[in-house]
């Protein structure tokens, strides 16, 4: 990040400029993968963080500016990362959703929604969870993202149109 500092201090780039490297250059990095990761409130605001301080080191904005974070969004018109991180495992879940049967990863993330409503694989019924707390999943960060069932994701995500249709509108709170 040392060497974008002085990308940031740039009065002959424009803003717009300076947000395409930006986005090319830290958040393309920042989300590699991200569609595989559960996120916890901790987490997240981390990630919110990260982006607050590149955001106001690219405007220019001092910590004893007292600039509110909705003003600096609102200047620079970027969505929060938490969202795109949202977006981008929806996407993933509909999109091995579609996938043939046949192929590994849609048997094992049809497995994990069988899992997440009850129906164990191999029908043990002495099988017993361990103790402590659940686990947050990537199936049940799915359900928390957009507000269903694994199984009703599921058979939503079937459809390409109706699943992309249903996608919780950025900055949208989701229950």
């Amino acid at each position: 990040m040392g060497q974008l500092t002085s990308v940031w201090r740039q009065l002959r780039l424009s803003l717009h400029t300076k947000l395409r490297l930006y986005n090319a250059f830290v958040v393309s990095v920042l989300l590699c993968g991200a569609e595989s990761w559960t996120l916890t409130k901790s987490d997240e605001r981390k990630l919110e963080a990260l982006q607050m301080s590149c955001m106001r080191r690219i405007l220019g904005i001092r910590w004893f500016d007292f600039v509110s974070n909705a003003s600096v969004m609102d200047q620079v018109k970027q969505r929060p990362i938490c969202s795109r991180i949202r977006d981008r495992r929806i996407t993933m879940f509909g999109h091995v959703r579609r996938l043939q049967e046949s192929v590994p990863e849609h048997e094992a993330l049809r497995l994990a929604v069988n899992t997440r409503t009850g129906v164990r694989p191999d029908d043990r019924l002495d099988w017993k969870r361990p103790r402590g707390r659940p686990r947050h999943t990537w199936i049940r960060q799915l359900e928390i993202d957009v507000g269903l069932t694994a199984a009703a994701a599921w058979d939503m995500a079937g459809d390409r149109e109706v699943w992309r249709a249903q996608r919780p509108v950025a900055g949208q709170a989701v229950q």
